[in-house]
């Protein structure tokens, strides 16, 4: 029996799994911690509504809810509270068992969608009670989850730039700022000060007197003053692009942003972020 050798990969996974991945499991976290947020909020409303009757500005006094884990590890409501004073209370002492009763069945439906998945949100919120039933039992702190954000207050804006150390060669590394959103599979787009620009023009030319011109990009900042106003052009040569097809795009005038910053080498260089002990982070995640 001969067995042929396959004479092409029987499949091809995209370039750009990882960067897809991650984004994808990033967004997902961000999902569960906004219902998580937006849960705690709605249960403190709930609370509010059973005790006023559904009047949200009557007065009333509530400061802590108790929530049980299910077996699924959702929350869910016994009735029991705790006054500002920190008086034990139920849901049925205050409005009746009818009340009280629809109120539960209500707040559940909020409640159910506290769970593992984003404890880490509603977890800081709770002092956890002597169990029920061998169920685990927390005291939700009912002024802190009214104050919560809808929003992550920690969310970065789209578009907005962070601050990060980048390198492209292993070697030469350099403070700029990024859109973590404007990468290509994992690469970041650098926007560099002008003093950067020069640091890193000064490095590329000394490499390419080193090894050469064909395998070095090199970066030129001419300054000058017209009318006393002065000036800065930054240029990048792609030695390898003259003489053959490409020799128009071998100069390339860098234009600044708003800022004043220029994005040397985009996505070509293949510009990576460095973490906090200088390791790259391939995608960058701030």
């Amino acid at each position: 029996m001969t067995t042929q050798p396959a004479s092409r990969p029987a499949y091809k996974i995209p370039a750009h799994l990882g960067a897809a991945a991650h984004a994808a499991l990033d967004a997902d976290r961000a999902a569960r911690d906004q219902l998580g947020r937006a849960m705690l909020v709605t249960t403190a409303a709930a609370v509010r509504d059973i005790l006023t009757g559904h009047e949200p500005d009557a007065p009333f006094d509530a400061s802590a809810v108790e929530l049980v884990e299910g077996g699924g590890g959702s929350l869910f409501p016994t009735g029991r509270y705790w006054t500002l004073a920190g008086v034990e209370r139920t849901f049925t002492d205050t409005v009746g068992l009818a009340e009280a009763g629809n109120g539960i069945h209500g707040m559940s439906e909020w409640t159910a969608y506290l769970d593992y998945s984003n404890r880490n949100v509603w977890g800081p919120l709770c002092a956890e009670l002597p169990g029920r039933d061998r169920r685990l039992a927390w005291a939700l702190d009912l002024l802190r989850a009214a104050a919560l954000p809808l929003d992550d207050p920690g969310a970065r804006k789209p578009g907005e730039m962070v601050e990060v150390m980048v390198c492209a060669n292993d070697r030469d590394r350099y403070a700029a700022v990024v859109d973590p959103d404007d990468q290509r599979n994992g690469h970041v787009r650098p926007w560099f000060d002008l003093d950067t620009v020069r640091r890193i023009a000064a490095t590329t030319q000394a490499d390419a007197a080193q090894y050469g011109h064909g395998s070095v990009d090199t970066v030129h900042v001419m300054e000058g003053a017209v009318d006393g106003t002065a000036h800065a052009v930054v240029m990048v040569v792609c030695w390898m692009y003259l003489g053959g097809e490409k020799r128009e795009q071998a100069v390339e005038v860098l234009q600044p942003n708003a800022d004043g910053r220029y994005a040397v080498g985009g996505h070509d260089w293949q510009w990576y972020a460095l973490d906090g002990h200088l390791n790259p982070q391939i995608p960058f995640r701030p």
